[in-house]
């Protein structure tokens, strides 16, 4: 039975996946909205205690320069004190992190972050002599010395990568001077955070006699109102909003672009995406294979509009209507139905992976609550490797946060998964698998719903969620990756670009992608804008691994599904790898090369399908 034959039949199951899912998770009847940062560290005040003595500590790497080729002992013991400090680093930094996101407007809690940061780049200031020192070891004396010493096994990897990176090391004095830069070179993301955060005055809109604030969770919360006026009026406000500091905007990504293209020039790359690809051995063809594929996939994304427009009742399309569900969501949801309903999608994962996820609702992990202030958009921060992952997002009660909380929480898993497996050196995986588990629970979830759909509304719903799964994180992320390709490539050609040239550049992506000029999406030219809101863009190469991610994701969850235990231990090995070896040759150990077109043009009749059986019960057939 093929994966869509077992979605519309109400997710038939072998044996195995049904004893699998026998024992059924605790139902959730209540969780923390908000996290306990305590178990970090009891105060701010023994925070800064930790900070001084970390800051206190730092010379004392300085005893391992010069010495990492003595003999093996000597490269273990450098290692391993780097590791130890690096380690508590990590949790300084996100106490601070954390603290800072719960409200941004508070300045202590700014300034915590910045001295978190600071410290950071001594580190790296301080550490400076470990790549050029192990470049020059050589390749037969790092392996002579892993050979000698079996200690050094959970060094390996970065051993190994280090040697891979030897033509991109500089000498020490250089590597120094651009650890030194560390800090100022993160500047122009801080900067974007507190202006996209706290300092933009936001507006407030009347919607049905009700006053709405339209921040960015205000907006979030109210563009999928079922109203096309309201939608139109909240796009028409909220945009306006960034369009104001476009200038700004402008000037603060431009630096963001000009300080990846100095770095990548400076250690002798190419160009910027290959020193982004380049730590983890992750081929360009990875990332240019996926744009290509999706600008050939358009038709089946146009298709999916024009489908949209018919169910929505709409004789014009617009760019404001992408948000609304294709049908009335069934309800509204508490947190604790939220989480109770990811526990019963994703039992097929065993009762292991369900008992952990329950463990960390109940467990003050995550910081759900809107709040004035509050960072936008969600993650999870594992950096705690002897404590747990925290996360963060804004609960509105809507699908969208639903799915949200599974996503985020299948990060939390990963790193619960690798923390269990691996060692603190090996454990910290890389983006390029990270998106992969946090996918596959957004799938699972949708899938389930789709399976347990009671109604025909239920059904369309359910489809619809599915199909915007699809749009929003395949085709959206790469949109994002073709408009960062071009945002990189035009500084390294030595152009001039500012806050309006990068809104034209991205009007021009979002009107091929919606189809615009064939009729099947109107854009307005404000919406331009849009890129101004994607703080992801500050983590340069980063969104187009939620596309290949969920190419993946699709894979897994398909095979997760039917009982096939094969590709349920290929994928928990895959979590349990950590960042053990190469991110792409691990997924491609599980089965899937991410280089090739296979992938992107599976998951793209996969939409296909979809529309037709959503199309099919539209029709009541």
């Amino acid at each position: 039975m093929n994966r869509f034959a077992a979605l519309c039949a109400g997710m038939v199951l072998t044996a195995a996946a049904a004893a699998v899912q026998a024992a059924s998770p605790a139902p959730v009847t209540s969780a923390p909205a908000v996290w306990n940062l305590t178990e970090l560290y009891a105060s701010p005040a023994a925070w800064e205690t930790e900070r001084l003595a970390i800051q206190a500590q730092l010379p004392t790497l300085a005893a391992h320069k010069g010495k990492l080729a003595t003999d093996a002992p000597s490269l273990l013991n450098a290692l391993d004190a780097v590791s130890a400090l690096r380690k508590r680093l990590y949790r300084l930094s996100l106490y601070a992190s954390l603290k800072a996101d719960e409200d941004t407007r508070i300045g202590e809690n700014e300034a915590r972050r910045q001295l978190a940061n600071s410290l950071d780049s001594k580190f790296g200031e301080a550490i400076a002599y470990l790549g050029p020192e192990i470049t020059a070891l050589g390749a037969a004396k790092v392996n002579a010395f892993l050979a000698a010493e079996p200690r050094l096994a959970k060094h390996r990897y970065f051993l190994q990568n280090s040697l891979r990176l030897a033509d991109h090391t500089l000498s020490q004095k250089e590597e120094t001077l651009l650890a030194a830069a560390g800090e100022p070179l993160q500047q122009p993301g801080a900067i974007y955070e507190l202006l996209a955060n706290a300092d933009i005055p936001w507006p407030t809109i009347k919607i049905r006699d009700k006053s709405v604030r339209l921040d960015q969770e205000g907006y979030v919360a109210a563009r999928s109102d079922r109203d096309p006026a309201v939608r139109k009026q909240v796009f028409d406000t909220f945009w306006p909003q960034f369009k104001q500091f476009e200038r700004t905007f402008g000037a603060t990504y431009a630096a963001n672009l000009r300080g990846t293209v100095f770095q990548a020039k400076a250690r002798q790359y190419p160009n910027s995406l290959a020193m982004a690809l380049s730590p983890y051995n992750t081929p360009e063809a990875v990332y240019r294979t996926l744009v290509a594929e999706t600008n050939a996939g358009l038709p089946t994304l146009h298709r999916y509009f024009a489908l949209s427009k018919k169910l929505l009742g709409l004789k014009e399309l617009r760019y404001s209507d992408i948000y609304v569900p294709l049908a009335k969501p069934p309800r509204a949801y508490t947190l604790a139905e939220a989480q109770q309903l990811t526990l019963e999608a994703v039992k097929p994962l065993g009762q292991e992976y369900a008992s952990d996820l329950s463990r960390g609702f109940a467990g003050g992990w995550m910081h759900a609550l809107p709040q004035p202030g509050k960072a936008s958009g969600a993650y999870m921060n594992g950096a705690a490797y002897d404590l747990h992952p925290y996360l963060l997002m804004s609960f509105s009660g809507g699908w969208e946060s639903v799915s949200t909380l599974a996503h985020e929480w299948g990060h939390a898993m990963h790193t619960v998964q690798a923390n269990r497996a691996q060692p603190f050196e090996t454990a910290d995986y890389a983006l390029f698998i990270a998106e992969i588990p946090s996918t596959t629970n957004e799938m699972l979830l949708a899938d389930h719903v789709i399976a347990n759909a009671r109604t025909k509304a239920e059904k369309i719903f359910a489809i619809s969620q599915e199909l915007e799964l699809l749009r929003s994180t395949f085709f959206r992320q790469a949109m994002f990756a073709e408009f960062e390709l071009a945002a990189h490539e035009a500084i390294e050609r030595g152009e001039a670009l500012t806050g309006e040239q990068l809104s034209k550049m991205y009007l021009d992506l979002l009107k091929r992608y919606h189809g615009d000029q064939q009729g099947v999406m109107k854009i307005d030219d404000l919406y331009g804008i849009e890129w101004a809101y994607i703080s992801h863009f500050y983590r340069d190469f980063y969104v187009f691994q939620y596309a290949t991610s969920i190419s993946a994701a699709a894979y897994f969850a398909d095979g997760i599904e039917r009982g096939d235990a094969t590709v349920r231990q290929k994928y928990f090995d895959m979590l349990r790898a950590g960042g053990s070896a190469d991110p792409y040759q691990i997924v491609k150990a599980a089965g899937l090369d991410m280089a090739s077109p296979t992938p992107y043009r599976a998951l793209v009749k996969r939409m296909d399908r979809l529309m037709d059986e959503l199309e099919r019960v539209q029709a009541g057939n």
